[in-house]
């Protein structure tokens, strides 16, 4: 059996003043959610989290510093709007996050961490006005009331698309490959299959059961077009006080063929992202058609 639990909720923001949108706003959101949780959470706020006697249960390192001090995938998958976009005032914004496993339990964290007047930087001023959860499989949103519910992944596993040809949007996505990061021109049916198994084993194993293999067979199906292009996304580290650049790339691929052992696994990874920097909201995937 593969299996884990995860929830996905959506932030609806009301913007504050006209601005333009950048088409990365990953890194500002997870910028504001570490600032406020650590600023909500923190007992010792004067001692860095590395020599802390509390950072493999503090709140804040549990769900926003992962895979530094406890070894494992982000527990949170952030899915940032991907567009430029002119706002004016009163109109929305809106950002989904699906939280692994038992991180849900901490959502009410999350959205203290996003109240309030939030700021995505140049003057950028927004502020939380309704959280909903997703119910994945009905892809339909409730209000969030007291809590939020859990849904099981191994339900994913028996989707069928009557399908033998299908389009997959790939939003800015980082893989690697023997430490390596893969470019554009070198994305090919191999790697997309084995990224997409070791992203949902390696969240399996972490976050809930991975007691069988996942197999899928590269002779079912082919990438009969690719339409991928270099897309590295700038942000700011705090924590190294200098901008960085995440290698990555984007663009569609259409498959063809028997897509029965594919499809359900790409169902998956439209809710939990796809290579590294997931947390930034890196590796959105959408099928759309």
């Amino acid at each position: 059996m593969v299996n884990f639990q995860f929830s996905t909720l959506r932030y609806s923001f009301r913007v504050l003043n006209d601005f333009k949108t950048p088409y990365f706003l990953g890194s500002a959101f997870r910028g504001v959610m570490g600032r406020k949780l650590k600023k909500t959470v923190c007992i010792k706020p004067f001692e860095e989290c590395s020599r802390c006697e509390f950072n493999r249960t503090c709140p804040y390192t549990v769900i926003f510093e992962t895979e530094q001090f406890l070894n494992q995938p982000s527990k949170y998958v952030m899915r940032p709007p991907y567009e430029k976009k002119e706002l004016k005032e009163g109109e929305e914004l809106q950002l989904e996050i699906t939280l692994l496993g038992e991180t849900s339990d901490y959502w009410e964290f999350i959205t203290a961490s996003f109240s309030g007047v939030i700021n995505l930087g140049k003057e950028r001023y927004i502020k939380l006005h309704g959280v909903e959860y997703l119910h994945p499989l009905q892809q339909k949103y409730y209000p969030v009331k007291s809590s939020i519910p859990r849904f099981d992944a191994y339900p994913f596993f028996e989707l069928v698309t009557g399908k033998e040809s299908l389009i997959i949007q790939i939003y800015p996505t980082s893989i690697k490959v023997k430490n390596n990061f893969v470019k554009a021109s070198d994305f090919d049916k191999e790697i997309f299959i084995k990224s997409v198994v070791s992203r949902i084993s390696k969240v399996a194993y972490s976050y809930g059961i991975k007691e069988d293999r996942i197999f899928v067979d590269k002779g079912r199906f082919e990438i009969t077009h690719s339409r991928l292009n270099p897309s590295p996304m700038k942000r700011w580290s705090n924590r190294k006080g200098k901008h960085m650049t995440i290698p990555a790339f984007e663009g569609y691929i259409k498959l063809e063929g028997d897509l029965s052992q594919i499809y359900p696994l790409l169902s998956l990874i439209e809710v939990i992202n796809l290579g590294k920097s997931v947390s930034f909201g890196l590796g959105r995937v959408e099928i759309i058609s």
